[in-house]
């Protein structure tokens, strides 16, 4: 294989020899320049000074005399020029992205020398004629839009107006801004092109960088290009080299096609370059699908160690022969990982991208803290989901650490939805990032003191570590991103300095992101050696025998991407200018000119189906596959992942010397079981084990809504503090019905609860928002059980949570420590009643005994079990009581029969009330002692529920896996 540019350089040193040094090449880009240098200095094999060496854009530069302006300087130049031509009120935020839009028809405009007062006047009449349709109706609007993608209809007269002052002043629009930024000496890149191509169209002399230009791998240019190409064709200074020797490029059915007439006419070689040896055997093309974007980078290791045993990589310089070519960007790091170990040097053109770097994260989340500050009660406050990402940063906790760590804890802990400001004066780094800044001009400050402390903390660190510490160069790079991050918003303040647009900090962000987007911190490497990674434009005139392509997938490669306009497509064709024709056309020419010269090409893409992705490989592979198969030796193949479909094992956990120390526990009043663990035994044996015997549960978290079982702490303590008055006293109607009718007494109990249960605090305030609504839904069910208890009067308070413990002794001998919260007892018409709350809905009724403790029983009576277990306990203590058995389940509150006693289902029709629970004690003692006997057998397994029931909201599945 011999590299297009090699060939050019041996062409030009065979012809010229060391006077070559007097020539100025050009190039697509920069990276072509330095492998042209390269093949230049192997040809002569001696020392040689070199030619220069150029890229388009830059000698555009060169010529004009022009300085680039900053892309948001535009902005600003360009909205102040349209407040002054429309007299409008829009501000900055509004007018943000149809500026973008505007600046990207006006590089366009200048590029292709559109007679642009002629185009935006074409604009604004088809604007006119849209905005005459204001008599359709939506359904038509919706027909002709089918047809007419640009079709805008007004309505409103007073719209119409303003919509219409918009594109009536487009022109003078672009003719001020051209001319503010000419007074400033500066330009945009079409500007730069266009002040070149007109003079190069008047004949005027130019300072030349050389007597001989040599433009080399161009093919796609705009009007303003070939003006000049043209130019210095007719002056005897340019020559020009195409790289168009491929069969495929020059298929005239081939998109790739589409410039080589024109090109090859009005700009010929001098020189012949060396004819290409036609190999007779058939480059190798392997297009491999993969079912994830991560695992194409993975894959990457496999057919470099593939090459590497078949010779093909050996050394560094072999590595320069292979390129990775990256279609989506974001592939960078996980390529990079995926490199095998032996290949010890690696090129990588693309640079890192600042955004993705763990300060552009830190900064996201230090602007979505500012965005939603919420002002209330004359302080301000942060919402806990800015907050936590902050303090959970890894800078953040090498600075503040345990500062940061306890404040993290003191929110969970007492479930602040808002932080005020106050609390994060713990810390100076804390104090800086949590102070609000009040507008965008304050911003530029507030972020470049925080870069500065991280920068110069994360320094002092390395100065602490061992020099041979290999940490310190992940700790080098992040000084570097730091670095580059503040010197970017030092850019952005420079190019806001003489602004007067007032701004949002949203919009100030905005604007700050797309700088950083737009931002790459170079890898240092050895430029020519090794093996290379890049992106598609970066491989523009360069060529390789191993070519590893990722995310060759439909829509990525090519881009399936409409740039936003105010120029609609029949006009842009209309007036040469590029529409996505020529996109596909120049996206078609890079990847066959790419392939031509390799002997073996990986297509890697990904299968999978997700949201817009189709999983469908690029359009180009079909092209290879159905029009040239021919020209190559094409495999396919897909690379998927063995996953096992075969049962997950059955987990139990055998009772061993250590486990039945932990079970000891409960057998010496150390610790005690409570009805509700007794019922997560007979949910799952497995689950106990994990959350009772091991303490095992999920991490605190912030709730800020209330939960069910949150919810059912408020409720109670509500009523234990209704009725905490009326204690071993006796209640009648009037006094309930009293109580129901107070609401700002019920009100005040709810947000007492809230602040004890909820906010967990001492100081109680209004509800607002979602808890004032869940507070209100509280009060509706106090108002019911009052009213329920109306009916029942008069009767006896006797108590509310009243806690029972006892040291059980089972038939076996074993003790075991029992506890219980008894929500309320009283006593009606001689029973005393224990009653229990239920926030949901259930049932009351059991067929026999035996169910209570069924553990395959889908819709065992739980809540029936939990308040008998209560009844025995309290008989053991109160023995010559009559006791009936109820639960107050909130929502059956509400049905006209409501009643909370426990019912024993004799059979379909009959059924029988509790009312004396001695009845069935012995019943209930001998299934309740086997329960816990089994419990404490040191022969019983703990083994997963045989229903899968309890597994819907177990925290455990993830380690089962059932």
């Amino acid at each position: 294989m011999i590299p297009f540019l090699y060939n050019v350089a041996q062409a030009f040193f065979r012809q010229y020899g060391n006077e070559v040094s007097n020539f100025a090449f050009v190039f697509p880009n920069r990276r072509a320049g330095l492998f042209f240098q390269k093949y230049l200095s192997e040809i002569a094999k001696r020392p040689l000074f070199s030619p220069q060496i150029l890229t388009i854009s830059e000698l555009f530069t060169r010529l004009s005399g022009l300085a680039t302006a900053d892309r948001i300087e535009q902005l600003f130049i360009l909205y102040s020029a349209y407040k002054r031509l429309s007299g409008t009120e829009e501000t900055f935020d509004e007018f943000l992205f149809w500026g973008e839009m505007l600046l990207n028809d006006f590089d366009d405009v200048d590029k292709y020398m559109v007679e642009a007062k002629q185009l935006f006047s074409n604009i604004q009449d088809l604007k006119e004629i849209d905005a005459g349709f204001s008599y359709l109706t939506e359904e038509q609007i919706i027909a002709i839009r089918r047809f007419w993608s640009s079709f805008i209809p007004v309505g409103d007269n007073d719209k119409k107006k303003e919509f219409l002052e918009m594109w009536q002043v487009l022109f003078e629009l672009y003719s001020a801004l051209r001319e503010e930024l000419r007074i400033r000496g500066l330009a945009y890149e079409g500007m730069i092109f266009r002040e070149v191509a007109d003079l190069a169209k008047a004949d005027a002399d130019f300072d030349l960088p050389s007597e001989h230009i040599v433009f080399v791998g161009l093919n796609a240019h705009s009007l303003s290009e070939e003006q000049l190409l043209r130019y210095l064709y007719r002056r005897g200074v340019a020559d020009f080299y195409w790289d168009y020797s491929s069969s495929l490029v020059k298929d005239p059915d081939n998109k790739a096609s589409a410039f080589i007439a024109k090109n090859r006419m009005l700009f010929p070689s001098k020189l012949t370059l060396e004819a290409e040896d036609v190999s007779f055997e058939k480059p190798i093309l392997e297009v491999i699908g993969i079912p994830s974007s991560v695992g194409q980078a993975k894959f990457v290791h496999s057919i470099i160690r593939s090459l590497m045993e078949e010779k093909q990589i050996g050394s560094a310089d072999q590595a320069l022969n292979t390129a990775v070519v990256l279609s989506d960007e974001n592939l960078l790091l996980p390529t990079l990982y995926s490199i095998p170990k032996e290949i010890d040097k690696i090129n990588v053109t693309m640079g890192y991208g600042l955004i993705n770097s763990s300060i552009s994260g830190l900064m996201d989340h230090i602007f979505e803290l500012q965005r939603n500050i919420r002002v209330s009660g004359g302080g301000k406050f942060y919402y806990f989901r800015f907050v936590l990402p902050i303090l959970n940063h890894r800078y953040v906790l090498s600075i503040v650490g345990d500062a940061a760590r306890n404040l993290r804890q003191q929110i969970i802990q007492y479930n602040k939805i808002q932080v005020s400001v106050e609390e994060f004066a713990v810390h100076p780094l804390l104090a800086l990032i949590f102070s609000p800044v009040e507008d965008w001009a304050g911003f530029a400050p507030y972020l470049r003191e925080i870069l500065a402390r991280l920068e110069s903390s994360l320094s002092q660190t390395r100065k602490d570590r061992d020099e041979d510490d290999t940490s310190t160069r992940s700790i080098d790079m992040e000084c570097e991103f730091i670095i580059e991050y503040y010197k970017t918003i030092n850019k952005m303040e420079d190019a806001l300095k003489n602004v007067e647009a007032e701004m949002k900090v949203e919009t100030y962000v905005k604007l700050l992101k797309k700088l950083i987007a737009g931002i790459s911190v170079p890898f240092s490497g050895e430029p020519l050696s090794g093996l290379q990674i890049m992106g598609i434009l970066e491989t523009r005139a360069l060529d390789f025998e191993n070519l590893i392509m990722l995310s060759m997938n439909e829509g990525i490669f090519p881009m399936k991407k409409a740039a936003n306009s105010f120029i609609p497509y029949n006009l842009r064709r209309g007036f040469g200018l590029p529409a996505y024709e020529h996109q596909d056309s120049i996206f078609a020419y890079h990847f066959y000119r790419l392939i031509n010269r390799a002997k073996h090409i990986y297509m890697l893409y990904d299968t999978r189906t997700e949201g817009l992705q189709g999983g469908e490989v690029s359009r180009y592979f079909y092209q290879l596959k159905h029009l040239y198969s021919d020209v190559f030796d094409i495999c396919e193949r897909l690379a998927v992942y063995e996953v096992s479909s075969s049962e997950s094992v059955s987990i139990a956990v055998t009772k061993t010397p250590q486990v039945i120390t932990k079970l000891r526990a409960f057998q010496t009043g150390e610790r005690s079981l409570s009805a509700s663990s007794i019922n997560t035994y007979l949910d799952c044996p497995l689950q106990f084990y994990f959350s009772v015997v091991e303490k095992m549960e999920d991490e605190d978290e912030v709730a800020e809504t209330i939960e069910a079982n949150t919810f059912g702490s408020i409720f109670h303590s509500v009523m234990e503090w209704v009725y905490e008055p009326y204690k071993g006293r006796m209640l009648t109607a009037d006094i309930l019905q009293k109580i129901g009718k107070d609401d700002a007494y019920l009100t005040g109990l709810i947000e007492r609860s809230f602040a004890d249960n909820y906010f967990k605090i001492e100081r109680v305030r209004k509800l607002t928002g979602q808890n004032y609504l869940t507070g209100e839904v509280l009060k509706r069910y106090v108002k019911k059980v009052l009213s329920t208890d109306a009916k029942l009067a008069p009767f006896i308070y006797v108590d509310s949570e009243k806690r029972i413990t006892e040291l059980y002794k089972l038939p076996s001998g074993r003790d075991v420590s029992l506890k219980g919260f008894i929500d309320r007892i009283d006593e009606v018409r001689g029973h005393t009643r224990i009653i229990d709350y239920k926030t949901g809905r259930g049932v009351l009724q059991f067929k026999n005994m035996a169910d209570l403790f069924d553990k395959e029983m889908k819709d065992r009576p739980k809540a029936v079990m939990q308040v008998f277990m209560y009844a025995h306990l309290y008989l053991n203590e109160f023995p010559n009581v009559i006791l009936e058995s109820g639960i107050y389940y909130l929502r059956n509150l509400f049905d006209s029969n409501f009643n909370p006693l426990v019912e024993y289902r004799l059979d379909r029709t009959e059924k029988k009330q509790v009312s004396d629970f001695f009845e069935f004690r012995q019943d209930f003692k001998d299934q309740f002692d086997k329960c816990l006997e089994e419990i404490f057998d040191e022969q019983v397994q703990f083994y997963q529920t045989p229903t899968g029931k309890a597994c819907e909201w177990c925290a455990f599945t993830g380690i089962c896996k059932k």
